[in-house]
């Protein structure tokens, strides 16, 4: 895109007066349609400004944002941060809780802002088992939502991507007439996505915090021996909080509690199968000191850490 354009796009009206509303004006953390979706439109859109970071809300309307250059980080009913980056785009139902970390200079996010009954089209309601139909089919019938978003990956699909650019130009240029055209191409470009719902990656959080606590106990089991809460966080790009609060749900216990559970088993291990000399172990499996171990393994297992070598050595 020329420079000019992408000017034009991050300090449009619209798109200034759409972030000040997100500052300034939000009750109970709701955006309304009719702030960000101009008077007999079915759609709109703009460019997310530069160094701005969108507070957390939600909206009665759905969003599709498709990253045209560079990348941003979104957070997802306030605990799942995901990574946008080019050619990716991220479809929003109604209600789900999002927010949007600054952007850089670089990094050119464009935001499509549809009302509900955009998907009361009849080509939009089949009933095949696709995620995006079902999506779809939630949005215009008020059915229970299969996912809180979707997530494409457009770089070989060209198609929509061509679709995608022809409309941020058309907007931009804010030609007359070309409002039926761009609700046409969206319309076209639903199609395509449908066409192509096999590369969708669908979210829901029961889902996806399993997958989270699953990652978590791998990391654990992987590097024990100098594992820390913090660094699986940033690894993760999740909060401490919430990695602990879900681990504590799906396995009665604490990150903290895990490791040392694991700890103790491979000292377990390493006593009852070599011969290597119980500080080295100590050392081995993560731990500074001494007599704190032989407190944890005691506590663990009735017996301390040479009790155990001996027990063992009777018993193979």
């Amino acid at each position: 895109m020329k420079k000019e354009l992408l000017k034009r796009l991050r300090n449009s009206s619209h798109a200034t007066s759409i972030m000040e509303h997100y500052h300034n004006n939000l009750e109970d953390n709701v955006v309304d349609k009719n702030i960000v979706i101009r008077p007999g439109k079915l759609m709109d859109m703009c460019c997310q400004p530069c160094h701005v970071a969108l507070p957390d809300h939600s909206h009665n309307f759905v969003e599709l944002i498709y990253m045209y250059s560079g990348k941003t980080v979104h957070i997802i009913n306030g605990t799942r941060r995901l990574l946008l980056e080019a050619n990716d785009l991220l479809l929003l139902r109604e209600g789900t809780s999002h927010a949007v970390e600054p952007a850089a200079e670089e990094d050119l996010a464009i935001h499509f802002f549809l009302m509900p009954e955009f998907f009361s089209h009849p080509a939009f309601m089949g009933e095949c088992g696709d995620v995006l139909h079902r999506f779809i089919g939630t949005q215009a019938r008020g059915r229970e939502p299969v996912a809180d978003y979707l997530h494409f990956h457009l770089r070989e699909m060209l198609p929509a991507k061509n679709l995608l650019e022809n409309m941020i130009w058309s907007h931009a240029e804010e030609k007359e007439g070309r409002q039926e055209i761009n609700q046409a191409t969206m319309g076209i470009l639903i199609m395509e996505l449908l066409h192509d719902a096999d590369k969708v990656e669908s979210h829901d959080m029961l889902q996806y915090e399993e997958q989270i606590v699953l990652t978590a106990y791998k990391y654990l089991e992987t590097n024990y021996s100098c594992a820390t809460l913090e660094e699986f966080s940033s690894l993760s790009m999740q909060p401490s909080y919430y990695v602990s609060r879900l681990f504590k749900r799906y396995y009665k216990m604490t990150f903290t509690e895990c490791l040392q559970l694991i700890r103790l088993n491979r000292a377990a291990g390493y006593l009852s199968s070599t011969t290597k000399p119980v500080e080295e172990i100590i050392v081995e499996i993560g731990y500074e000191n001494s007599s704190y171990f032989h407190r944890l393994f005691k506590q663990r297992y009735g017996i301390t850490p040479k009790q155990y070598r001996d027990s063992s050595r009777g018993k193979f």
